[in-house]
């Protein structure tokens, strides 16, 4: 080519080049170059008619937003950012697309990371924003403003006029009455979840001012009765599946998670409006109701020894905690699961991954564990701890008077520095002969430390990167190595260390070879889960096999924590007396110390404590602890509006917010789920059957006017439970008989449009509890430390059941040391909860067990004796008396003539105690009716 051809080519090439900068330096035209890309490889899947993994890519919102996964798919301006580009890039081999057929070409790639560079522009869609969630669920929509229907035949009660209503509708109308005993064990039951009296079923019945004003009368009666607390605090406690041990792999006791019950309790027996118990126990520590916020902490938790020691494992743990609160907070309150968007935007729910991480916000400066108790014995505590504090301090002037008056040395500390004259050593050991509390001795380190020097600084000889090798006498293996090594590597922080730990009690020794001698002039041990008090530290000279004893704690002052017995310590130059003396003052202390921790402490609740600085909330990409993406402010779920917080929000600003956005009166979901939760347990199914999921996989209410007519008027009549039982109750619709027909049982035979009343079985409480009723045993004494259904109270295996209780066991089953994940025996059998799930509503299975275990087991047999000596002691004598009251006590009712001749001819031949425990196994006696 000569030099001509050759310009001219080069001048060719310059114009293509030319050519293609003038095509890329146009604009992305999205209709015609980036819509054909998604219309032939994308909207299959991702478009208006199916939407997988929650992604349309016909709506820019929607992209901007991201699909399950929670990550943006498109972020404009940043192509590296878009999710979308690297799924269609091939740099997420699991999640290659399209999935099918042949990728994109390397141009079409090329055209959508160009579009995204230039700003992902849409036209028509350019104010679609990120944030932009909406709904049509029936839940998520505000509380219609509705009046029970009215006409000429309408009911007047609200309720029953919705109910009847929707009979009509279906060609039935409400059963007649039931009658007046199973009316008044049936509200009884319901309301206390105890049986009543004969003699409340008598003045019930033959009141002369007739049923109507009597049963007005009785519902006021157990609604003030203290037995409605118990009865429907442990409805509460079902929901956010609390419970007094840890659960997961120790299940270790919480001793002080009671209280958190009782306040349940008494405050369902005080009314208190539901919009200020759902703010206590969101913030509680505001208002100085600090046992309330054991709400937020009624979850299992791993202990922190069950918590590895690396940083991924400590960040995943703590994810694991706020999920247990979210979870509570969201399905007890919200009846929405959130939870269920903490590694991918919500499958069904418009719940994004961002709003899950924007809850835990909330909760960021939330953590487990045991807080203090304010009240009236906290007060009284309080009062005390000058004059105790006082005590203790002028004991240990005496105490340090006797150092003195001893010439003894200050007492060892727990990061101890022996200091001594230069040593030119090849080794150095530690002889241990006693730690202060007896257990086996145990450092987290052990440093030798060289002289320095002009020219070098001191260094730590026995460091294992500087060479050294350690051995010792012997080691403990736990969850975690105690090796001797961890004494060498440096590592002290007790969140990523571990100590070294002798294998047994008793003398030990440990010993460090450096890699070569030494000039050391000090040694500093630091304590692991014992503390050294009496020991010799030695160093190996130079070229010998002889050791020289450089330190020993002998000439110094016991330690407060030291219990050695006088006879196990030696002091230089004190004889026996004067040990003894300093061995006395010390318990003294550690008496007066106690007492002053205890006081200072106050009465303890287990429950949540806060942080007053949270740390920041990330969104994690896919729910990974590890991979944080962006800072989130405190928030509620998109759908449901703003708490208008900042990621740098004050604590407890971000709680105060939450409460206050859950108890507005137009919250779409606050009241819609409580008197959802109270119609549940008055008729056994919710009017919503998925309590504590108003989502688009719950289910649809059966009567949507009614329920929201309930939730209007409840908050209306100021939040009042108490006012919302008596509607309830005082319906006809409540009131009804449970007698089928077949007329409703073959257009409903779940009895969900309310024919009837729906019968059902008891509990396993109200079960327990009846029959202590029933017996004459039932302890009534309210409040504090619950009694043991087994002989221990904490860890997972090896649990026996008690069979046979004393009077503390006789309470009711609500003060039972609640176990997780362990059945109650007997009872447990009867669907009774173990605290591991969340039990919003209880199976009411009917197997054999059950059966088996109400007939046979030591207690019920006990008890059929306890009722039948009450039975003989009210009716006297007389068998058929006996009958009479043993019906009237168990079943609310006298015996008919044929059960009264054929009790009869049981008894005279099985005894009384046989007919009592009959009829504690009978269904009348197990069932609501």
């Amino acid at each position: 080519m000569n030099c001509r051809q050759m310009t001219q080519a080069f001048f060719a090439l310059a114009l293509v080049f030319l050519h293609i900068e003038c095509v890329h330096a146009e604009a992305v035209d999205f209709e015609k170059q980036i819509q054909p890309i998604f219309a032939v490889h994308c909207l299959e899947c991702h478009g208006p008619d199916a939407h997988e993994s929650g992604l349309r890519l016909d709506q820019r919102g929607n992209m901007l937003r991201g699909g399950d996964y929670g990550e943006a798919t498109i972020v404009p301006n940043d192509p590296d950012a878009s999710f979308l580009l690297r799924v269609v890039s091939g740099d997420e081999p699991d999640m290659q697309m399209p999935p099918e057929g042949p990728p994109l070409s390397p141009e079409q790639v090329s055209l959508l990371e160009r579009w995204v560079q230039e700003g992902a522009n849409w036209p028509g869609q350019m104010d679609a924003d990120a944030d932009e969630v909406h709904s049509d669920h029936w839940s998520l929509q505000p509380i219609a403003d509705i009046q029970p229907p009215r006409s000429q035949t309408s009911p007047s009660h609200p309720i029953d006029a919705f109910v009847v209503e929707s009979l009509k509708q279906r060609g039935l109308q409400l059963s007649t009455q039931a009658d007046a005993a199973t009316l008044a064990r049936r509200v009884s039951l319901v309301l206390t979840g105890l049986p009543p009296t004969p003699e409340e079923v008598r003045a019930f019945v033959e009141h002369p001012e007739g049923l109507e004003f009597a049963y007005e009368e009785l519902v006021d009666r157990l609604l003030d009765s203290p037995r409605y607390g118990e009865r429907w605090a442990q409805h509460w406690l079902d929901v956010i599946r609390w419970a007094e041990t840890v659960g997961f792999e120790t299940n270790s006791p919480r001793p002080n998670a009671w209280p958190y019950r009782d306040w349940v309790i008494d405050s369902l027996n005080d009314d208190k409006p539901y919009d200020r118990f759902l703010f206590e126990q969101l913030a509680g520590d505001t208002v100085g109701e600090d046992a309330a916020l054991g709400f937020l902490v009624a979850g299992p938790a791993n202990l922190p020894g069950q918590i590895g020691r690396d940083e991924e494992a400590m960040r995943q743990a703590r994810q694991d905690e706020l999920d247990e609160v979210i979870r509570t907070v969201s399905q007890g309150f919200f009846g929405l699961t959130i939870g269920c968007a903490r590694c991918h935007n919500h499958k069904f729910d418009p719940i994004l991954q961002r709003d899950y991480y924007s809850m835990q916000a909330v909760f960021a400066g939330l953590t487990y564990g045991e807080r203090r108790l304010r009240g009236e014995q906290n007060d009284a505590m309080a009062a005390q701890v000058p004059a105790v504090r006082d005590q203790l301090k002028a004991l240990r002037t005496e105490l340090d008077t006797l150092r003195q008056n001893h010439d003894l040395q200050p007492a060892l500390v727990d990061r101890q520095t022996e200091t001594f004259s230069p040593v030119l050593a090849s080794s150095v050991r530690m002889n241990i002969q006693a730690t202060a509390n007896g257990s086996p001795a145990s450092l987290y380190e052990f440093e030798a430390w060289t002289v320095a020097t002009e020219k070098q600084p001191a260094r730590n000889a026995a460091l294992a990167l500087n060479g050294a090798r350690p051995s010792a006498s012997g080691f403990a293996l736990a969850n975690q190595t105690r090796h001797f090594d961890n004494l060498v590597d440096g590592q002290s922080d007790r969140r990523q260390a571990f100590p070294w730990v002798a294998d047994k009690g008793g003398p030990a020794w440990l010993q460090v070879d450096f890699k070569e001698p030494v000039m050391i002039d000090r040694v500093v041990w630091d304590r692991g889960s014992s503390v050294p008090v009496d020991y010799t530290i030695e160093m190996q000279l130079l070229g010998s096999d002889d050791w020289q004893i450089v330190a020993s704690p002998k000439n110094r002052m016991l330690r407060e924590d030291d219990s050695r017995k006088t006879d196990q310590i030696q002091l230089a130059n004190l004889n026996s007396n004067q040990v003894q003396a300093l061995v006395g003052k010390l318990s003294d202390i550690r008496q007066t110390q106690k007492k002053l921790s205890r006081l200072a402490g106050g009465p303890k609740v287990y429950a949540a404590s806060f942080n007053p600085s949270p740390e920041p909330t990330w969104l994690l990409r896919r729910g990974d602890a590890m991979q944080p993406t962006k800072k989130l402010a405190p928030a509620i779920p998109i759908v449901l509006g703003d708490l208008g917080m900042t990621v740098d929000q004050h604590e407890p600003d971000r709680r105060l917010g939450l409460a206050k956005h859950l108890t507005r009166p137009d919250h779409p979901l606050t009241a819609r789920v409580i008197v959802n939760r109270v119609w549940q347990k008055h008729f056994g199914t919710g009017l919503v059957e998925t309590p504590s999921d108003f989502g688009v996989m719950g289910a649809a209410p059966s009567h949507p006017e009614l329920l929201d007519w309930l939730a209007s008027d409840f908050v209306a009549g100021g939040w009042s439970l108490k006012r919302l039982h008596r509607l309830i109750v005082t319906s006809k619709t409540f009131q009804q008989s449970s007698q089928p027909n077949s007329e409703g049982i073959a257009i409903d035979a779940d009895s969900r449009l309310l024919w009837r009343f729906p019968a059902r079985r008891l509990e396993a409480e109200a079960i327990r509890d009846s029959m202590l009723v029933a017996s004459g045993k039932l302890n009534l004494e309210m409040g504090g430390p619950g009694f043991d259904f087994f002989d221990r109270r904490g860890g997972l295996s090896d649990y026996t059941a008690k069979e046979t209780f004393d009077e503390s066991g006789w309470r009711r089953m609500i003060y039972a040391h609640k176990i997780r994940m362990q059945a109650v025996d007997i009872f447990g059998a009867f669907d009774c909860p173990d605290a591991g799930q969340m039990t919003p509503k209880r199976t009411r299975s009917i197997t054999p067990i059950q059966s088996l275990s109400l007939l046979n087991s030591p207690f019920v047999n006990r008890q059929a004796a306890y009722f039948a000596d009450r039975v003989q002691t009210e009716a006297g004598e007389s068998l058929s008396d006996q009958i009479d009251r043993a019906f009237q006590i168990a079943l609310s009712r006298a015996p008919s003539e044929i059960e009264r001749s054929k009790m009869h001819d049981f008894a005279s031949e099985h005894g009384l105690a046989q007919l009592c425990r009959i009829l504690m196994n009978t269904s009348e006696f197990l069932y609501i009716q």
